[in-house]
């Protein structure tokens, strides 16, 4: 598991040129402009989309998490994910070739890509003791029916279907 970990955590950013607000966008997704050929952002009134952009965005804020505890040194909480990530690699997969489709036309968008369209952060910058509370939760907090992702996209829907009133964010609490 640990030699998995390691390749995981080790394998290199997408080689291609980055532009854009903080370098977040593939050049080859630009247009001549210089503008994002892409609209970028949530779709609240697209259920299926809004899921699948929930759920990405929890993934990549456990990813996030993960490689963030790895450089700290506490490589339980890298493994952990890995493991976590190998269970959920089909929703995982599922919402990233939605989001590629509804994004760029492809369901082969670099997940970096993808994360830059919904606007979410390249990396965390938490203080150490932050840090070390969060690396210390993770393995369990990955065992929690919330990281469920089929559960938690299920849940979304349930939740759209039903109305959330005024404020779409509500799924979220």
């Amino acid at each position: 598991m640990l030699g998995a970990c390691a390749l995981v955590l080790a394998l290199p950013a997408q080689a291609e040129e980055k532009v854009g607000a903080g370098g977040t966008a593939i050049a080859g997704l630009i247009n001549p402009s210089g503008t994002a050929s892409v609209e970028t952002g949530y779709v609240f009134d697209q259920p299926e989309i809004f899921a699948a952009q929930l759920l990405w965005g929890l993934a990549h804020g456990v990813r996030l998490l993960a490689l963030a505890c790895a450089e700290h040194g506490d490589l339980t909480a890298a493994e952990s994910w890995v493991a976590w990530q190998e269970r959920e690699q089909p929703q995982i997969l599922a919402a990233g070739r939605l989001l590629g489709r509804h994004y760029f036309g492809s369901e082969d968008a670099p997940a970096d890509v993808i994360a830059a369209a919904l606007g979410l952060k390249p990396a965390l910058a938490l203080p150490a003791e932050t840090l070390d509370q969060a690396c210390t939760t993770l393995p369990e907090a990955l065992t929690k029916p919330r990281y469920d992702l089929a559960r938690f996209r299920e849940q979304t829907l349930e939740t759209m279907r039903r109305g959330v009133g005024a404020d779409p964010l509500e799924i979220l609490k």
